[in-house]
């Protein structure tokens, strides 16, 4: 198929089909159990995630994926290669902290599989209906040949814009003030992705912060909110 940088926004489209997902990873239980009620107060939250959050881990893994499909592409070390992708899969799946949270991960992960098959990029390794996000969101941005800085910009955004849907419902804090606080994440967005480029997996830091704590406690993370 001929391919554009303009495929990307398939990923952060509201209606197709990934970004239909409104995947809350506790944050109802956070702003009922911390009673926050302002516009002001998810945004820092936000903020907190992207600059010290897991998500930062699951950013990163996008560039091992991509790398690996590009090896695998090539032929090298295919054996290898091929073990590494499963290997690395596996453990950001089971880095989730509740059956809930990893349940939802393959979920998104078996929808965007079955977006790219239709647009003729079916993955063609091990798949056991039990992949991460991170993976098959790599594997999207591979096959769209979207550059690795827009892969991370993109799912920091497409993350963003799906914690602030659940807020918007949980609060609610109303859509022009919603749309206003992702005007004001894209600085942050852009700064985190470029640290992320920079650093290997091991200089990864974050913190069992806010959305994370949360998680552990909230058995029910998106049975209300999962898609639009």
């Amino acid at each position: 198929m001929s391919k554009s940088h303009l495929l990307k926004y398939l990923l952060i489209s509201p209606n197709l089909p990934v970004g239909g997902f409104c995947y809350s990873e506790g944050m109802e239980s956070y702003l009922q159990n911390k009673n926050l009620t302002d516009s002001n107060s998810v945004k820092d939250l936000i903020i907190s995630e992207l600059k010290i959050g897991q998500i930062r881990l699951d950013a990163r893994l996008l560039l091992d994926f991509f790398d690996i499909f590009n090896e695998i592409n090539y032929r090298k070390n295919l054996n290898g290669n091929l073990q590494k992708l499963m290997s690395l899969d596996k453990w950001i799946l089971s880095s989730k902290d509740s059956l809930e949270m990893r349940e939802q991960q393959i979920q998104m992960a078996k929808s965007l599989f079955e977006l790219t098959k239709e647009f003729g990029f079916e993955y063609p390794y091990e798949n056991n209906k039990k992949n991460s996000w991170s993976l098959a969101w790599s594997w999207a941005c591979y096959c769209f040949e979207i550059t690795k800085l827009e892969m991370v910009e993109n799912f920091f955004y497409a993350w963003s814009a799906n914690q602030l849907n659940a807020a918007l419902r949980i609060i609610p804090i109303g859509s022009t003030k919603a749309q206003l606080i992702q005007r004001d994440l894209l600085e942050t967005i852009s700064k985190v992705s470029k640290e992320i480029m920079d650093k290997e997996i091991d200089d990864i830091y974050f913190g069992n912060i806010g959305l994370a704590m949360a998680q552990q406690n909230h058995n029910d993370l998106y049975t209300k909110l999962f898609r639009n």
